[in-house]
């Protein structure tokens, strides 16, 4: 009989996996040296990797975990290092085997939109290879059954979205297949986020009077930076600023204007101020972007009027692929810039 309950379970648990969504993360990359990347940190590299406190991030508030790697001399592998900027450490669940059916639970501040993760214990690239690795989660929303998420035998960070997610309020990441380590069956998640705050790569920032695509931007590039009260642009440098990769983009649309931006790219809104459409939608509980915006109207720079304008947004619409963006996270002296028009800010 008791055999007969665990076939049982087996084709229930089979039945009910093959039934929901398949998500692919995309990126990742062979080899990631991170003593050497902190080092680029504090000699100020012209792009600053996100995960080190760029305003492009932002990480959960809290995690929690069914088993956890007890703490081996200095190291311990908590589940709170999912979120401590920091992929040379790692979450490591406890049990004896490959850690099949244990799980880590975050509150992703963003919900399932442009989540970045770090497969592995990425401590160097001996710790990677020798401990295993994710292949495959079942990803939960409350609780709820979301998708199937296979990940990159890779090093670096990891981009993927949760198709149709509601924003819940804890995501569970449960280990339903593994990539086995070398030495370890300890399976190991270094670190986890949503990346945001980015446009593509291609956008067109207002610089000395001209429109210059940001993939040419550096370090001490100078832009134009616009004081909302007075109207007024001036010149500043760039401080720093990062190139990364998104799944999930949208191009916001006004009559004159368009962009593509993730989510919660801040924006100036009529009545609202810099926020993003996602922080909109979620605070007025609204199910679409197009819903939401109906009746906001965004701020723009208008080159024939020469001065700051309201304009009516007109369309929204959602792009999903893999998409190079870029992010101004510092100005010198400044923190409002214009895109493609539209005004935006550094955090």
């Amino acid at each position: 009989m008791k055999s007969i309950v665990i076939i049982g379970y087996v084709m229930s648990s089979f039945f009910v996996n093959a039934q929901l969504p398949i998500v692919v993360a995309s990126g990742g990359q062979y080899n990631v040296d991170w003593s050497k990347e902190k080092k680029k940190i504090e000699l100020n590299e012209d792009l600053v990797p996100f995960l080190y406190g760029s305003g492009c991030t932002e990480s959960p508030n809290k995690a929690s975990a069914s088993s956890t790697l007890a703490p081996q001399g200095a190291s311990n592998y908590k589940a709170e290092n999912l979120f401590d900027w920091d992929p040379q450490t790692a979450w490591v669940e406890g049990e004896s085997d490959f850690g099949i059916g244990q799980s880590f639970q975050v509150d992703l501040p963003y919900g399932g939109s442009n989540i970045g993760i770090f497969n592995g214990y990425q401590k160097s690239y001996d710790s990677w290879k020798n401990n295993s690795r994710v292949k495959k989660f079942k990803v939960y929303g409350d609780g709820i059954p979301l998708c199937l998420l296979v990940l990159q035998d890779l090093m670096g960070y990891q981009s993927f979205d949760i198709p149709n997610d509601n924003e819940y309020n804890m995501y569970t990441f449960e280990i339903i297949e593994v990539y086995p380590g070398i030495k370890w069956k300890d399976v190991a998640i270094s670190e986890i986020c949503n990346i945001g705050c980015c446009f593509n790569i291609n956008t067109s920032i207002q610089a000395n009077g001209n429109q210059l695509i940001s993939e040419n931007f550096k370090k001490g590039t100078s832009i134009s930076t616009v004081d909302i009260e007075t109207h007024k642009l001036s010149d500043h440098e760039i401080l720093n600023c990062a190139e990364m990769k998104h799944s999930k983009l949208i191009c916001l649309s006004t009559q004159n204007h368009s962009i593509e931006i993730t989510p919660y790219h801040p924006l100036y809104i009529k009545n609202y101020g810099f926020t993003s459409l996602l922080k909109l939608k979620k605070e007025q509980n609204i199910e679409s972007y197009e819903k939401l915006a109906q009746n906001l109207s965004v701020l723009v720079w208008s080159q024939t009027e020469n001065r700051l304008i309201f304009e009516k947004i007109v369309r929204v619409e959602l792009l999903l692929g893999e998409f190079k963006t870029f992010s101004i996270l510092n100005i010198d002296q400044a923190k409002t810039y214009i895109m493609n028009g539209f005004v935006s800010t550094t955090y």
